[in-house]
């Protein structure tokens, strides 16, 4: 059993916000976007939920934050410390994200009233190092290269995938170890979806 709860993060507003440039730039039809976080046992989600909302309510004191800042060990049961990762903890560690789409092979299956059950899915997963220090460093790294060969881009806010895109971003990063990969596509429903 899992329990989906949604992301507080901006990720779906990033995500909207570019499927809204391809749309009115390219011409390509936007997709709905939800983003969750997942947890496989109750007692993870009542925790991570009890410690979001301490620490929301200690940042916005000073002595909350004072607090926050000099006794991290005690407020995430050991998990953060002033001293930060060894190099043993960061060679150890890794992510992985995995992500569910799904949609229609066609205008014609998505029907005029777009009341029509998906009929084509897809799970790709996207895994690499220790997020924090060696896959953050990673993708910024790459990024910047990968701009410096694109050289129309226009100046003021883009998102991510609007300034990257028709970039070997992808491929710079699969070179370094963060790797990604569709684990499944086809139309048989493989997932179980949330909504």
């Amino acid at each position: 059993k899992r329990y989906y709860v949604p992301f507080a993060g901006s990720d779906r507003s990033v995500a909207l916000r570019s499927q809204r440039h391809f749309n009115e730039h390219n011409n390509d039809s936007p997709v709905q976007v939800g983003v969750y976080m997942t947890f496989q046992s109750t007692g993870l989600l009542i925790y991570l939920t009890l410690f979001g909302i301490v620490f929301a309510i200690l940042v916005m004191t000073r002595c909350g934050r004072y607090l926050l800042l000099n006794y991290p060990r005690i407020f995430t049961l050991g998990l953060v410390t002033r001293e930060g990762a060894t190099r043993e903890q960061i060679a150890q560690s890794s992510f992985s994200f995995t992500f569910y789409g799904a949609g229609y092979s066609s205008a014609r299956v998505a029907g005029d009233e777009g009341n029509a059950k998906p009929d084509r899915f897809i799970e790709a997963e996207v895994t690499g190092p220790d997020p924090g220090y060696v896959s953050c460093s990673i993708f910024i790294a790459q990024a910047a290269y990968a701009l410096l060969d694109k050289p129309d881009i226009q100046g003021g806010v883009v998102t991510p995938s609007v300034a990257l895109e028709g970039t070997d971003y992808i491929q710079r990063l699969d070179d370094r170890g963060i790797h990604f990969r569709v684990k499944y596509q086809g139309d048989d429903l493989k997932f179980s979806p949330i909504c």
